[in-house]
Formats: structure tokens, sequence, C-alpha cells
């Protein structure tokens, strides 16, 4: 094989590692996740409910947020308002907000925080602080 035939066929190797590469970039460097902004009622009565409102920023975040108590192991779960499936990027109904009203249990005393979980990987995405009185 003369130079020019191995340097054509070196080339060719080269763009089609690069165009592999650039195809599946997402998957070799992970895609980049953004925390979502989470808001709570601050406080609530027990039995009540406490409204959560997500801006989930563009991220697939589950369709179930977590109630738990703080230093404890007690977890409810509810699911958004505006949401069809099992997650969600923005309300079905357009906007940017999330929203779920979520009820409290009547015998729940003290510190709580509702927790946003990432679709696929169930990683923590966000959480807001409220006080069930």
């Amino acid at each position: 094989m003369d130079q020019k035939n191995k340097t054509t066929l070196l080339v060719v190797a080269v763009v089609v590692a690069v165009a592999l590469v650039a195809i599946n970039f997402d998957k070799i460097t992970g895609s980049a996740v953004s925390n979502v902004d989470v808001t709570v009622t601050p406080s609530v009565v027990a039995g009540g409910d406490v409204s959560v409102m997500v801006n989930a920023n563009g991220n697939r975040i589950k369709n179930a947020i977590e109630l738990r108590k703080v230093g404890g192991s007690e977890v409810r779960t509810c699911n958004f308002d505006n949401c069809n499936g099992d997650w969600c990027s923005k309300p079905r109904s357009g906007g940017s907000i999330l929203t779920a009203n979520c009820k409290t249990s009547p015998d729940w005393n003290g510190g709580y925080y509702a927790l946003v979980k990432q679709y696929q990987t169930s990683k923590e995405m966000g959480r807001a602080y409220f006080t069930v009185t």
C-alpha cells in the first residue's frame, strides 16, 4: 500500500472516530444536571396540606415527591397535580412550575422536608424544609 492510500485511510479513520465521539458525547461524559428549585408552604398544621412548587429547570424529575421527617425514617409520597406519567420536566398545561398538594399525617409534628429526585438515577435534585405543628 502506498503512502497516499495510508494517509487517506488514516484520515477516514480519524473522521469516523470523531463522529462517533460527537454522537455519543453525552453518554461518554454524562449529561449535565442542574438542581431544581423547590419551595414549600413553610408552616403546616398536622393533617393539613403542604404545597410543593418545583421548577425542574429542564431536568426529568420523578413524579413522586417524598415528604420526609428530618432525622427520621418516615416517608410519604405524593404526585404533581399538573404532570402526566412517571417523570416531569414541565407542567402539561404550560409554564414552568410543577405543583403538588400533599397531605400531612395528623400525628406529624416537627421538621420535615420535601425531596425531589431525578427520574432515572433517583439522585437528589432539590429539597425544601417545612414545619408541621
